[in-house]
């Protein structure tokens, strides 16, 4: 049974500082662990409520002793002081947070034909953060690279939000977009800004197949001198009266008409 210093210890996970120390984080929900046990997440072990409902935990109790994953009951008492949800459903899993570099990424794209990057700047809301997550995954993106003071990735609402989906991608963290920018053009991607002050409907793009779009946070946009260095810009048309789309809104929909395109396009050849 976990000893009070192992959950004071594990209760750190819920801060940045926590899981960046121990290189670990929290997935939380039933469903949410469930896709990071049949996908390619690195789970240490998985907490359970003993107050939880067990017939919820069927699925959870056969996948993990096939993968050879340790379960551990707690207290609801002591589950309750690691969760940072109501809706939980009881069950916590322990996962290992994937460390990539900037260059590995790199290495990475350099050989594909076709690929897709996802830049983000200052996002700082979580469920945004997590929707763009978990739409780069359903999307098949190469790699997501957030700029200096967003939201971390591994924050338990965005994971939440994600619904494990950052167990799937390449995200590289903290990095200078400028620098990225310049470096990804280095091995011949184009980059697109997401802007709502583009003249051009996001429609009307002919996205290469080496493609990064840019998307800014819905309080400040994108900085100037980022959009200086992009090599175009499209915008989503509003007919209505809403001022503006949320970040994941307009990701999703970026995304899912550059994939249109790009099957139309392979279709073709």
């Amino acid at each position: 049974m976990t000893t009070n210093s192992d959950t004071k210890r594990l209760a750190e996970l819920k801060e940045r500082s926590g899981r960046k120390e121990q290189g670990l984080f929290f997935i939380e929900g039933k469903r949410a662990v469930l896709e990071a046990l049949t996908g390619s997440a690195a789970i240490r072990w998985i907490i359970v409520s003993l107050a939880a409902n067990q017939t919820l935990m069927t699925e959870i109790h056969t996948l993990a002793e096939e993968k050879g994953i340790e379960i551990e009951e707690l207290p609801d008492t002591k589950f309750r002081k690691l969760s940072s949800t109501e809706a939980s459903q009881g069950v916590i899993g322990v996962a290992a947070i994937r460390e990539l570099s900037s260059d590995t990424l790199h290495a990475g794209l350099r050989p594909k034909r076709n690929a897709t990057v996802i830049l983000l700047d200052r996002i700082s809301d979580p469920g945004n953060l997590g929707t763009v997550l978990r739409s780069a995954a359903w999307f098949g993106v190469n790699g997501v690279l957030i700029s200096e003071k967003s939201v971390d990735a591994y924050n338990p609402k965005v994971v939440r939000s994600a619904m494990a989906a950052i167990t799937e991608l390449d995200v590289v963290q903290d990095v200078k977009l400028s620098d990225e920018i310049a470096a990804l053009k280095s091995i011949g991607f184009s980059v697109v800004a997401a802007t709502q002050d583009s003249d051009r409907s996001y429609t009307d793009l002919e996205y290469p197949r080496r493609c990064a779009v840019l998307f800014g946070s819905e309080a400040a946009g994108i900085p100037p001198e980022l959009l200086a260095v992009c090599d175009a810009s499209v915008a989503i048309p509003r007919i209505g009266k809403m001022e503006s789309l949320n970040v994941g809104v307009a990701a999703s929909i970026i995304l899912s008409e550059m994939n249109r395109r790009k099957t139309s396009a392979d279709r073709k050849s």
